[in-house]
């Protein structure tokens, strides 16, 4: 995912050279390698997940007997972003975007974006009160403008739904204008209380800065977060549910750079590192009283450890793309070469039970005639939106009869990444000797640079 106020800025540059090439949506190249790294659960129904990929997102009625998809072009994504999601106790998705808060309540067929003062906001995160689900915090942060000095400024605030998404209200004045919004998250003992995660200066010397309010977001108090060399923000993995001043953050610069987990027991006012990452950490899990964590990244495995001593153990050499506790066990997203891209442990990581691989999704998301997921990933427009884009991206991910010629040398993820990295993806290549294209794809490549998950 992208730094928003770069994505903000780098769309106004590629918007002309899209419009004088007339690249139409239906041309977008997602090069991205097709994978899982997020999973969401239902607060009120257990047998609801959603499981985010780089192609859209998986939608599992059934705790992942089944899976449907949901393209991104329903929920007016694209591929260079990973919408955080919040599922409410009435079963409405509340989805942060760069182009606002998409929200349905018809389980993913018909996505609205939230009017009045968040429309057309760059929203990097949501987050659901875990004692009233129904409300919401979403975290706005667009690149506002640029001064002759070169310094960028930023238009970011926080907003509040107490009605599941049917309006937001703003809970506070807007934030420093040199901050760049990352994650937002609310504590379990202290219903006031919010932590935010922001960095002044990413540009040139990235500085991380958390934002703590204790009234419910009129007010903030700013601290810093120690980044090291090469690091360049700090994401919100928890809150303990025990303890609202402590708080667990992971360090982030690219995918493949170390990363760190560090905790702050003072609500934010002193760190200690207690886990070091040989890549970036894209899984984090707590368990529902605080007293064990689960860590792990594509190269260092599962790593479980007590919250007593953090002395971590490698429970699995899975590669780890997300980590979410549930009542069922401890669930995990990873790659084919796993053995899965979605899978539950019931031994607290040791071994994990298959839910998913790609090519067992069964296809686009049934829905009404006229919704937008029946439009766009189903194939139930006119024109260009008459052909569903299902056959082709199963055919990329190596899977069926549609797959590409390298399909069943190697497994799914192989083959998918392949088709993707060719400028495949869910749309037609864009490989042309075009000089405006090849500048595209210069300048995708500098933002791909800047890319993390969080």
């Amino acid at each position: 995912m992208y730094h928003p106020g770069v994505r903000r800025l780098l769309l106004i540059a590629l918007s002309v050279a899209l419009a004088l090439v007339a690249l139409g949506r239906e041309a977008r190249a997602n090069s991205r390698f097709p994978a899982s790294n997020a999973l969401f659960f239902s607060p009120t129904d257990p047998e609801l997940l959603l499981l985010r990929t780089t192609f859209g997102v998986m939608v599992s009625p059934d705790r992942g007997k089944t899976w449907d998809w949901i393209c991104e072009r329903s929920l007016n994504v694209t591929g260079d972003e990973d919408p955080m999601f919040a599922i409410t106790p009435e079963g409405t998705f509340i989805a942060s975007t760069f182009g606002g808060v998409a929200i349905t309540r018809d389980r993913g067929c018909s996505f609205s974006h939230a009017g009045g003062e968040p429309e057309g906001l760059v929203f990097v995160d949501v987050v659901a009160r875990p004692e009233r689900r129904g409300d919401v915090f979403a975290f706005a942060s667009s690149f506002d403008f640029q001064n002759d000095a070169g310094d960028l400024f930023f238009r970011s605030a926080l907003y509040e739904t107490t009605d599941e998404g049917r309006s937001f209200t703003r809970t506070g004045p807007f934030l420093d204008p040199t901050l760049l919004g990352e994650t937002v998250d609310v504590t379990a003992t202290d219903p006031d209380r919010i932590y935010l995660t922001t960095v002044r200066d990413y540009q040139t010397s990235p500085k991380g800065v958390l934002l703590v309010s204790r009234d419910r977001g009129k007010t903030w108090t700013e601290d810093a977060i120690p980044l090291e060399p090469g690091e360049r923000a700090a994401f919100i993995a928890a809150v303990d549910p025990k303890n609202a001043d402590r708080v667990y953050l992971r360090t982030a610069g690219q995918p493949e750079d170390p990363s760190r987990l560090l905790v702050t027991d003072d609500a934010g006012k002193t760190y200690r590192v207690v886990f070091r990452a040989q890549s970036g950490l894209s899984g984090f899990a707590l368990s529902p009283d605080g007293s064990k964590i689960w860590v792990g990244s594509t190269t260092d495995g599962l790593h479980m450890a007590s919250t007593t001593d953090f002395a971590f153990q490698q429970r699995s050499t899975i590669e780890v793309q997300c980590l979410a506790w549930a009542p069922d066990g401890l669930w995990a997203c990873s790659s084919e070469r796993s053995g899965f891209v979605a899978g539950v442990s019931h031994d607290e990581g040791v071994t994990f039970e298959t839910k998913l691989r790609f090519c067992d999704v069964r296809g686009p998301l049934t829905c009404p005639p006229g919704t937008s997921t029946h439009v766009e990933c189903a194939g139930g427009g006119t024109g260009a939106a008459a052909i569903s884009p299902w056959p082709t991206l199963r055919g990329l991910l190596g899977c069926g009869p549609d797959a590409g010629t390298d399909a069943g040398t190697g497994d799914a993820g192989e083959s998918a990444a392949d088709a993707f990295d060719a400028g495949g993806g869910c749309s037609a290549s864009t490989r042309s000797a075009s000089p405006l294209v090849a500048a595209l794809a210069f300048a995708a490549a500098l933002v791909a640079a800047m890319r993390r998950r969080r």
